[in-house]
This record gives structure tokens, sequence and C-alpha cells, in this order.
């Protein structure tokens, strides 16, 4: 099998195992990976749009906000009038502070035991290489 080939097989036959631990390790908390990623994505970023938030997300805005609701409803998340007050802004709440703390401290585990005999160069070069191709994938959709 050609390497670019090996790559994306390799890629597929680990991302659906790694999401469906991942949700696992969530479930405590009552959430998926993808209601994770927008906590996560808010408290690196501050508060934000849902339109901010789908953009982060690729996905459309409608999903995201059942996802948002869904986090709203747990507590944790809220919906903030901006500047403007046209504008809804969303930040997480105490209690979501206090869980992304309680979630990054679970998942740092998972993903370290996952990682932990490959070298942090190679971490840093696969996740290089992830990044570098996000962007083509963006950009293919371009062109």
């Amino acid at each position: 099998m050609k390497p670019y080939k090996q790559f994306f097989h390799e890629y597929n036959l680990t991302y659906r195992p790694y999401v469906n631990q991942l949700n696992q390790e969530l479930a405590e908390f009552q959430l998926y990976s993808s209601q994770w990623r927008i906590m996560h994505f808010i408290l690196h970023n501050g508060e934000q749009t849902l339109s901010d938030i789908a953009s982060y997300q690729k996905v459309e805005k409608p999903t995201t906000t059942k996802m948002v609701q869904r986090l709203i409803e747990l507590d944790y998340l809220q919906s903030i009038s901006g500047a403007d007050k046209r504008t809804k802004l969303i930040q997480l709440t105490e209690k979501g502070l206090e869980r992304c703390d309680q979630i990054q401290a679970k998942i740092s585990q998972f993903q370290q035991y996952l990682l932990e005999d490959i070298p942090e160069e190679e971490q840093v070069a696969a996740a290089r290489l992830l990044n570098h191709i996000s962007g083509k994938i963006s950009d293919y959709r371009k062109g």
C-alpha cells in the first residue's frame, strides 16, 4: 500500500475508536466530544458568537445551536448580550469552568496514556501534519 493510502487508512481506523472512548470518558459529565470541543474553544478563546462556534466546529449553525442549548441546560454555558444588544455571546458559567478543569484532567490522563510510548518530537510532527492536512482540506473545498 502506498504511504499516503496507509496514512489515511490508519487515521480512519483510529478516529472512531478514539472518539468513542473519549465519549465514554465524558459521559460522567453528560457530554459528547463535539460538546466538549465547544467548551474547550470558549475556555481558550473567550466568549464567542454562535457563528464563530459553528465556524470553528466546521458544522452548520443549527447543529451548533442545539449543542449550545444543551450546554446551557447543563449550566455549563450561558448566553449574554453583546455590545450592540443584537449580538448574543456564549460564555462559560462558573460550573462550566469547574467542569473544564475536571474534564481536562480526565482527558489528559487518557491522551497521555495513548501517546506514552511515542517521543515528543514525533507527537509534535504528527500534530503539525494533521494541521497541514486540515488546511489543505479547507483549500480543496474552496478551489
